[in-house]
């Protein structure tokens, strides 16, 4: 059984016991011999399946690299070269092509380096494969819990109106690389109903592609039946993923006094209780004062007014009753100030209390307890929510918690008190409708075997098994995700853009998910999508868990913000 999980997608260190079982079932579903020996059959690479080699009718030696985001109606495809844990891998990218009112295609070349380093020496994991072909599917295909196929984890990004496209199905469920070998994965979509769309590859990059009508296929190199073809070999098709989804917005105070969450449709702001209010008392706090102007801020940023719902939430530590009382008393607590600082009229407003009948964190750890203490004001403004802007830095940053360089230069960071190193480097990100696009450069240097939980350093881990919004039906998808690069804006942490998965009905960060937790030597590129702060600069700020190994924080100033 080693030897057929060692060719399994995301299976490396600690995530053998995880997906394993779920890619296990995948290929069963395929027919595929998953208990045969290790030579699993990867993608079919000569004969117009799941993948194809250059010169084939997927674009091969035909196709063009444009060097400038596409214009809408080009045929070009379009190449990023990028780092895939630690190996050089280019990509070339075709136009989105609407076959109907349903689906759309795209077509993703991957191409390893014929001068690549090799797996072993790349990846520290005992599962890597020992005959040097890099599985380009556990990073690029398959998020954990969920199979994935072929480079299915390419997202498609309406910046202009906030929105993305998950991949419906990909071909090609285990996409290996030899050095100087390509693949073709093709993915299908829901229907893609603007002129060009921004593609984000994972570990590639980012770049701009048109969208075309089915008729213009063949310009663009894109024989539709070989893509249909191929992806009816793939069992893992996910349907409800077709409609597009509205990327969100999560931000929180520095000093974790509220949280604030934006959507398409309203703006939930969470007051944290214990800041809020005095222990089991629903008389305002002084540092009260400060969370409620901002959430009058927010409310009169919409002058139409709209529905206002103010809910109060407490632990268990006391009774039903009490709780429920006092959670209500808080509730109106917050509504009577807010009706102080700022006109409702133009409000719908309803307020109630839930006492501890919806925590937050189903536990009862102090954490939890403090988390599941909270208000809640949801406000839904008439014609919908704008893109929020934070405020630009103009103040002091707070105190790094690790060390500091510039973006263009970065920040190089010991690791576990040893001589290995880890040097995270963003000479710069992109500005796109409400949206900054960043290539994070990652290089690590082990001086004996390996970098361990080298995802530690990207990751947020201030809960084990909870993403950044604390929601816990997200545990498998974010475990290994790059979503603890945040930027800091006036007295906001902005975390990388989400958006709530179909699939999981969780929220799923627009940054890299397929992470692996040791390394030995290697570039990597961290594609992470932010919501836009504004200003000419930004400041990107991992942050240190609260309770546990402070080594991992960093910060990186300075970095220039540039226009698409």
């Amino acid at each position: 059984m080693s030897c057929v999980l060692s060719r399994l997608p995301g299976v490396s260190g600690r995530r053998a016991s995880r997906r394993s079982f779920v890619a296990l079932s995948a290929l069963a579903g395929l027919g595929l011999p998953v208990l045969a020996g290790c030579d699993l059959p990867g993608a079919s690479k000569d004969k117009g399946g799941s993948a194809s080699r250059s010169g084939s009718t997927a674009g091969g030696s035909a196709t063009t690299s444009a060097s400038a985001p596409a214009k809408a109606g080009s045929t070009e495809w379009q190449k990023l070269d990028g780092h895939v844990m630690g190996h050089k891998v280019s990509v070339e990218v075709s136009p989105v092509v609407r076959q109907d009112d349903k689906t759309s295609y795209i077509a993703v070349k991957l191409t390893r380096a014929s001068d690549d380093a090799s797996v072993d020496a790349v990846d520290a994991s005992s599962y890597s494969s020992k005959d040097n072909k890099l599985s380009i599917s556990d990073y690029l295909g398959a998020a954990p819990f969920r199979a994935g196929t072929g480079a299915s984890l390419v997202k498609l990004l309406d910046t202009s109106s906030g929105r993305v496209w998950s991949a419906v199905n990909g071909s090609g469920l285990l996409l290996e690389l030899a050095p100087g070998e390509d693949m073709t994965s093709y993915l299908s979509f829901g229907k893609v109903d603007t002129d060009t769309v921004t593609v984000m590859v994972p570990m590639a990059g980012f770049t701009t592609v048109s969208v075309l009508d089915a008729n213009d296929a063949k310009k663009a190199k894109i024989d539709l039946s070989i893509a249909q073809a191929a992806l009816k070999q793939s069992s893992h098709a996910v349907p409800e993923l077709a409609d597009p989804v509205a990327i969100e917005r999560y931000t929180r105070a520095l000093d974790d006094s509220t949280s604030t969450h934006a959507g398409g449709k309203d703006i939930t702001v969470t007051l944290a209780s214990d800041v809020t209010f005095a222990s089991d008392s629903a008389d305002l706090a002084s540092g009260a004062e400060a969370q409620l102007k901002t959430v009058a801020g927010q409310l009169a940023q919409y002058p139409d007014g709209g529905t206002l719902t103010i809910v109060g939430h407490t632990d268990d530590i006391q009774d039903d009753a009490y709780n429920q009382t006092l959670s209500e008393k808080r509730a109106n607590a917050v509504k009577t100030r807010l009706e102080q600082l700022t006109k409702l009229d133009k409000w719908k407003t309803s307020v109630s209390g839930k006492g501890e009948s919806q925590p937050k964190i189903k536990d009862t750890t102090d954490e939890a307890r403090a988390a599941n203490r909270r208000v809640e004001i949801t406000l839904t403004p008439t014609g919908g929510t704008t893109a929020q802007k934070a405020a630009p830095s103009t103040g002091t940053l707070p105190e790094a918690k690790g060390p500091v360089a510039k973006g263009p230069d970065g920040v190089t960071v010991t690791v576990d008190g040893s001589k290995d190193q880890v040097t995270i480097t963003l000479d710069h990100v992109i500005r796109t409708g409400g949206y900054l696009l960043g290539q994070v450069q990652t290089t690590t240097r082990a001086t004996k075997n390996s970098i361990h939980n080298f995802d530690q350093w990207l990751e947020d881990k201030e809960m084990y098994h909870l993403n950044s919004r604390g929601e816990d039906a997200s545990a498998g998808i974010t475990e290994f995700a790059a979503d603890g690069l945040t930027l800091l804006a006036g007295n906001e942490r902005i975390y990388p853009a989400d958006y709530l998965d179909a699939e999981f009905k969780a929220h799923v960060p627009l940054t890299e998910l397929g992470l692996i937790p040791s390394i030995k030597a290697g570039t990597i590129t961290v594609c992470v999508v932010w919501p836009d702060p504004g200003g000419d600069t930004v400041t990107l700020d991992h942050a240190a868990p609260r309770k546990e190994i402070s080594d991992y924080a960093y910060r990186l100033t300075d970095i220039p913000v540039k226009n698409s």
